[in-house]
């Protein structure tokens, strides 16, 4: 059966606090005319600090290219990303060579080849190690991520898989997106990377990998996304999301219905779920009909990091893994992303010992 190991999360140098954010806001968008309603949105968010791989003073640059965004982008993303998956290596007490496939998640990298090339050369992979790039998944890039290890692992008994997510939100932030979702990206997102292993078992605490879903709400195609311009790249985000996942939180508990285990109360014992922003975390509680407590491990991550796209729910995962749940608990590991689409995976938490 595959198996999860623990996590790594990497975080780049420049820490940055929300009063940070909004004080460099107020500097570029002086006359702004919902400068009041932006501050208290922003704050609402409840992000306290976020990391960034540069500098906030070299935030939304005037002149920055979509040529020199790109550039940086890929350099920061290698860094970062590198760093996540040689932790989790570690963690999983494995070498690269002992790596059988990769899998990369971005939602930010838009150049060809991607990130798993100069991730394989930097981290010393086979050439012949299996790879699965992944872009425009947005925040469930990390729970795609884990689903298609799973399939990789179980397709494949004995195979390792290595999972690394990787999101440099901060380059494409575009100065001219002065609309409310523009500026709420810019109070919410953050850099980062995570990396995980997955494979067909594992001596210390880890989650067993039982099952996948995944699902597109009809319709919803242009609720969020980004659009690429001569000046670099728009994103845009619509107050729709919130209905295009109650569309699908139905759907995802008739399956937990169907695939659960036979017993007296089959409810998730446990969520991971990427962080998104509190009126999403809000949604997803609701959806589920379980106490506020099982998002606290969401909430602390959004409040401490900010969301870190495909590389949220690894975040979140490896908090679950610091403070994990009772032996044999089950859970569900999920992701909501641009379509708009859902995606979960089934686990149970085993402590290996």
């Amino acid at each position: 059966m595959p198996v999860v190991s623990a996590p790594v999360v990497a975080l780049p140098r420049h820490q940055v606090t929300t009063d940070e954010v909004l004080e460099r806001l107020a500097e570029l968008y002086p006359d702004h005319p919902r400068s009041a309603d932006i501050r208290r949105i922003i704050g609402a968010t409840t992000v306290r600090t976020r990391w960034y791989t540069r500098p906030l003073a070299d935030q939304l640059r005037k002149e920055y290219s979509l040529v020199e965004r790109t550039r940086e982008h890929l350099a920061d993303s290698l860094d970062i990303a590198e760093k996540a998956a040689r932790g989790s290596l570690r963690e999983a007490g494995l070498e690269p060579s002992d790596v059988d496939a990769l899998v990369v998640a971005s939602a930010t990298g838009h150049t060809i080849p991607g990130l798993d090339i100069p991730l394989m050369a930097r981290l010393g992979l086979r050439p012949s190690v299996r790879r699965v790039p992944v872009t425009q998944l947005g925040c469930a890039g990390g729970v795609f991520g884990i689903s298609t290890a799973m399939d990789l692992v179980a397709a494949r008994p004995g195979a390792t898989v290595l999972v690394v997510c990787a999101d440099v939100f901060s380059h494409y932030l575009h100065r001219g997106d002065q609309g409310m979702d523009g500026m709420i990206f810019k109070g919410i997102l953050g850099d980062g990377a995570g990396a995980c292993v997955v494979r067909s078992r594992a001596s210390g605490p880890h989650m067993e990998l039982t099952g996948s879903w995944e699902c597109v709400q009809p319709g919803s195609h242009h609720l969020v996304g980004s659009d690429t311009h001569g000046d670099g790249l728009h994103a845009h985000n619509s107050p729709g999301l919130l209905n295009a996942i109650r569309g699908l939180l139905p759907r995802l508990g008739d399956w937990l219905a169907r695939t659960a285990p036979e017993g007296p109360d089959n409810a998730p014992e446990f969520i991971v779920s990427h962080t998104g922003s509190p009126k999403i975390l809000d949604c997803l509680e609701e959806g589920f009909g379980c106490p506020p407590e099982m998002f606290d491990r969401a909430r602390d991550s959004l409040r401490e990091v900010g969301n870190l796209g495909s590389a949220s729910v690894l975040e979140v995962l490896e908090r679950t893994f610091a403070k994990p749940p009772a032996e044999g608990a089950r859970g569900v590991v999920l992701g909501v992303g641009p379509g708009i689409f859902m995606t979960a995976v089934r686990a149970t938490w085993r402590q290996g010992v």
